[in-house]
């Protein structure tokens, strides 16, 4: 849907173009789409692909290109998007998905390209072959043979080795990008950390093969799924699954990052599934301030998408959230009702009102909804009875008026689902079978029979001090709480750690043994 006319509010569009000239990554957006650096300059770059030969002047700013292969073609970012793309609003739009997600990817190192010479691609440096070798995702990441062996992902994960002479020993692992037809167009690939020998830090082994990288990991197609589960990475969607999954679950990755063209691609895989509004989706990004933008950006993408009768402008700059919900003229009555409707919704999850206007702000003028927040200070606010956050909160508000499918979020426990799932298998604490003092030490752990916590807290206490009838508990308060044995619905007992025998220094190491095991 357009956004306000033109004509009607000519300001309006002028700086929203402003902003896009000013704050698009403009050489990260031709690499991003395929363009190859092949010059680069003190004041210049130029990038090259089957048609176009864009000469960006970077020393100037906002910074302007021409086309070498098109005299029309020169002007600032604007500019480019809109010769090639003939609808003004649409472009305006491209333009802001561009600003707001397109700066995750400003660290990649882009180097200049030497068009003359034929160079390897980094595809003709592995051999991709079917999964036999299964190591690093078992022992780093803790992911079972169960979870491998799940026709969800069986046949959907392989090995990639290096060509060589050390072809078989390094066993990497590679989760293919698939296209719309299910062929794979691009692997990421994953392994051990690795003690660089240009600098000796210790840096994560990711490796992308091609530039195809819009195309998206995603589980073994199936006819009716009852839900999407979206998350940043693949390892997060097999730790996940052992987690929490089910087999009627659809799982799809976007690989570390988020940006239009990535999120073009997911609507289309997705559609044959959210169009019957018998799914929900469920995003599982990260629990951490990216995860939750992309949360937004994800969100705010699906709603121009499925929603005709609003256009959603997203913005986060310096934890600052904007989302600007533009309504076609004449849609007055529909805009005032979907204003009471967010604002009875959000006061019917929270007691206290005030806390909630103080954070989260709006404006509502005769064709827009404005929503302003700052991201940290909302993820941070949890509701009076612990169930969630206020972030939480507002975006399924948002969802449910906006989109005709539902949707909730799922964030983990610690930064990721990855986490989550290694921190399950160190459990240092035995579930008794009875509730009984006499079992009870200082250290174990406690689980009431109400959902949460003391003021909102997780239901989980450390004790403190055992008495007849009670328990003093720790539940990362200023003080400590006195709960009745009858409040207590498990008794969780720390594990005593075995004595280790003595060495009996006449017995040699078995080096066979290990080497034996994979």
């Amino acid at each position: 849907m357009q956004s306000p006319n033109y004509i009607d509010d000519p300001d309006h569009y002028k700086r929203l173009i402003s902003k896009i000239n000013a704050e698009a990554n403009f050489p990260m957006y031709l690499h991003q789409n395929g363009y190859k650096l092949i010059k680069k300059s003190a004041g210049s770059m130029e990038f090259k692909n089957d048609r176009d030969r864009i000469v960006l002047q970077t020393a100037r700013a906002p910074v302007t290109y021409f086309n070498r292969n098109d005299s029309q073609d020169k002007g600032l970012f604007f500019r480019y998007l809109m010769f090639r793309n003939t609808n003004f609003y649409k472009a305006v739009q491209a333009g802001l998905e561009i600003v707001n997600g397109i700066g995750y990817l400003g660290n990649i190192p882009m180097e200049v390209r030497n068009t003359n010479a034929t160079k390897k691609s980094l595809e003709d440096n592995f051999t991709i072959a079917a999964l036999s070798n299964s190591s690093y995702l078992r022992i780093q990441r803790g992911i079972s043979r169960t979870t491998l062996n799940d026709p969800i992902f069986k046949g959907r994960i392989y090995n990639a080795y290096p060509n060589g002479e050390n072809v078989n020993k390094i066993a990497n692992i590679a989760f293919p990008k698939y296209d719309l037809d299910g062929n794979p167009q691009n692997y990421i690939l994953y392994n051990k950390s690795y003690r660089s020998r240009s600098d000796n830090k210790i840096k994560k082994f990711r490796l992308v093969l091609n530039q195809k990288d819009h195309f998206l990991f995603h589980s073994s197609p199936i006819k009716e799924p009852s839900k999407i589960i979206v998350a940043e990475s693949s390892l997060d969607l097999l730790s996940y699954h052992e987690l929490h999954g089910s087999p009627d679950n659809f799982y799809v990755s976007f690989s570390g990052n988020l940006y239009q063209k990535k999120l073009q691609f997911f609507g289309q895989l997705t559609e044959p599934y959210l169009k019957s509004n018998m799914v929900t989706l469920i995003s599982i990004m990260d629990n951490d301030i990216k995860g939750y933008e992309f949360d937004i950006m994800l969100f705010s993408s699906l709603m121009n998408l499925y929603n005709p009768n609003i256009s959603v402008e997203y913005s986060y700059r310096n934890g600052h959230v904007s989302l600007l919900f533009n309504y076609s003229t004449g849609d007055g009555v529909l805009l005032n009702n979907q204003a009471t409707f967010i604002e009875e919704k959000l006061t019917a999850y929270f007691k206290r009102e005030k806390l909630m206007f103080n954070l989260v702000k709006w404006a509502i003028t005769s064709d827009k909804i404005l929503l302003e927040f700052y991201l940290q200070e909302i993820i941070n606010t949890i509701q009076a009875d612990g169930d969630k956050n206020l972030f939480k909160a507002l975006l399924e508000t948002i969802s449910e008026l906006y989109l005709p499918f539902r949707t909730t979020i799922h964030k983990s426990k610690g930064k990721d689902w990855n986490d989550d799932l290694r921190d399950s298998k160190k459990e240092k604490y035995i579930k008794m079978e009875t509730v009984s003092p006499n079992e009870m030490a200082i250290g174990d752990k406690i689980e009431l029979k109400k959902i949460n916590g003391p003021h909102g807290t997780p239901n989980i206490g450390i004790i403190k001090a055992v008495h007849n009838n009670s328990v003093e508990c720790d539940f990362g308060l200023k003080f400590n709480y006195t709960i009745p044995l009858n409040e207590i619905s498990a008794h969780l007992k720390e594990k005593v750690p075995l004595t280790p025998e003595k060495r009996n220094e006449k017995i040699k190491k078995n080096n066979d043994l290990q080497n034996f095991i994979k």
